[in-house]
């Protein structure tokens, strides 16, 4: 209640408990002398005193009218029994009863007015609660619109994100996409996506659980030790390619309390997005290295081969460097294979695939060029240093012991040779086609002259 209100309640009190009554009282003494001096007062008592005796009990209650109320009914009485005129004592009784039915008839209306205000009050406070219902409701239901249209937001947004992680097939792309994805719908902190757990305690703690991970306070979480903390929450997901452990995304803030179980919701569906277009990525990765490589040897096909024959022919000629191409044929490998079986001729390839990945040096590419032979590009390599290369490489093969899968209680071992054909770029020389067919004719050369051995090959047809 403010302060004017109290005081005007204060004032009204007074005046009805005290200077109402007293103002009443003074009144009425007054007009009783001057009734009691007139020549008739009796008759004029009672119905002149309902003057003073309504606006007494309306505004100072029933006790004070009621003490009024007393006294003129005893000066009725006393007026009904020594009166000396013989009509007044009936009139003095009628008087007094209409003074009384004129009370009662008050009180009632005043007790039917006050249950009448009562009941609006009531009304009024019904009202009220309905209105501070229906103002509530309202409130919620505009939650519920507002966190619908935000739901709705996000999923579009989700759409729009699987289409972004749909646009491409490369990974390096699609894990900045990742993280800029995160950092949008959640809008707070640091993000970063993490392939590596090395070094990271809570990526192998992830890594390990399998679970995702939200930390309110670093300083005071038991479970990591971290120096030189530089971010006060994180929160955390696994990211997981083929149903196993790829990395994780992150986010970091420097203030405590920052992410909520609703980000870890949110960040969850994210994931398993993300995920999915990881795993796409992997499988894209995968099917060009299908197209491109070997199944049996695991290395490039012959049509990779000379696609990248082509590029390195155009790389040398511009910058005039030297370049050798050797064609590689495992001798009698139609009698391996009529002899132990096709399982034992793959095994003979699988393990000379092998060889040759170790002993070619690291600017050296080897392809399996078809059947049993192989196709080698030894980038700034002239025809001398190719051919001690290759020749290297024809005595590592003869040296080394193949074993065969075959079915018996101790494994066959057999020796190997291979012919080595060699092709030189040089300026007259414009397709692939053409060394490989230079390479290839001293190859047949180096059959024809009794296998296990290297030979060389020029443009003009001549021989080393």
């Amino acid at each position: 209640m403010e302060q004017p209100e109290i005081k005007e309640q204060f004032v009204r009190e007074i005046a009805q408990s005290t200077i109402i009554p007293a103002l009443a009282g003074f009144g009425f003494l007054a007009w009783l002398y001057g009734m009691i001096r007139s020549p008739y007062p009796g008759i004029l008592i009672f119905p002149l005193s309902a003057i003073l005796l309504i606006p007494l009990y309306l505004f100072s209650g029933f006790l004070y009218g009621g003490i009024l109320l007393s006294l003129l009914t005893l000066i009725g009485f006393l007026s009904f029994t020594l009166t000396r005129v013989q009509a007044f004592p009936l009139i003095y009784f009628l008087e007094v009863l209409w003074l009384w039915a004129m009370i009662m008839a008050v009180r009632r209306y005043q007790k039917s007015y006050i249950d009448g205000q009562n009941r609006m009050r009531e009304n009024e406070e019904v009202l009220e609660t309905r209105r501070a219902l229906l103002d509530s409701a309202l409130n919620e239901m505009s939650k519920r619109k507002s966190t619908l249209e935000r739901r709705i937001m996000d999923y579009r947004s989700l759409g729009r994100m699987v289409r972004d992680f749909s646009s491409t097939l490369a990974e390096d792309k699609v894990i900045p996409l990742i993280a800029d994805t995160a950092s949008k719908f959640i809008g707070r902190g640091v993000w970063k996506v993490k392939k590596s757990t090395h070094g990271d305690v809570v990526a192998q703690y992830i890594k390990k659980q399998k679970l995702p991970l939200i930390i309110s306070d670093l300083s005071v979480d038991n479970r990591f030790h971290v120096e030189r903390q530089r971010y006060a929450s994180m929160i955390a997901i696994p990211l997981e390619v083929n149903n196993s452990f790829w990395g994780i995304l992150e986010g970091m803030s420097q203030q405590p309390n920052v992410f909520d179980e609703g980000d870890l919701r949110l960040l969850s569906i994210i994931g398993g997005i993300a995920s999915l277009a990881l795993n796409n990525c992997v499988l894209y990765k995968h099917t060009q290295e299908l197209a491109i490589t070997d199944g049996l040897t695991g290395l490039y096909v012959q049509g990779y081969f000379k696609d990248r024959l082509q590029e390195e022919m155009l790389r040398s000629q511009r910058h005039r460097l030297p370049l050798t191409v050797a064609i590689l044929d495992i001798d009698h490998f139609k009698d391996f294979n009529d002899t132990y079986g096709h399982i034992a001729g793959d095994a003979i390839l699988r393990q000379l695939a092998d060889l040759l990945r170790h002993r070619l040096r690291e600017t050296d590419f080897v392809c399996r060029y078809g059947g049993e032979e192989f196709g080698i590009i030894m980038l700034q390599t002239d025809m001398r240093e190719a051919y001690n290369v290759c020749d290297g490489i024809r005595l590592n093969v003869e040296a080394e012991r193949f074993y065969l899968p075959v079915e018996s209680f101790k494994p066959v071992q057999v020796r190997v040779t291979v012919s080595i054909g060699l092709a030189k770029l040089s300026g007259g020389i414009t397709r692939e086609n053409e060394l490989i067919k230079i390479a290839d004719e001293a190859l047949y050369r180096a059959k024809t002259g009794g296998r296990n051995r290297v030979e060389l090959g020029y443009s003009d047809g001549g021989t080393q």
